[in-house]
């Protein structure tokens, strides 16, 4: 596993380290989408700072994309943080963004905390 999860009363953390997969970005969004405790959260925070290499295509977060964007129905407003200095992973952020329009989620991409 290339990612840790990490819960508050207002949001969740995950905090990615070495080689990303798309197995690894859909194994991380499903648990985040699938614990009781996404229903009362405010705010998603997923940390890359700390990659080796992120090994998804606009395929993999089209997959993403859509699994969040099914959740949007019952979550109407969500934050979401992507913590990056790295330009591919804000470029495929850029996907994700188009593919989530018309919903109340906002993503911002931040490069520290």
């Amino acid at each position: 596993m290339t990612f840790n999860i990490n819960w508050d009363k207002k949001g969740v953390y995950v905090k990615f380290r070495g080689i990303v997969t798309p197995q690894d970005l859909i194994d991380a969004n499903n648990y985040v989408i699938s614990n009781a405790k996404f229903e009362s959260v405010d705010y998603q925070i997923f940390d890359f700072l700390h990659i080796d290499d992120f090994k998804i295509s606009a395929y993999d977060i089209a997959i993403i994309a859509s699994m969040d964007k099914s959740q949007t129905e019952f979550i109407k407003n969500m934050k979401v943080a992507i913590v990056t200095q790295d330009d591919y992973v804000r470029e495929i952020t850029t996907e994700y963004d188009q593919f989530m329009a018309g919903s109340n989620w906002i993503t911002r991409i931040f490069t520290s905390f």
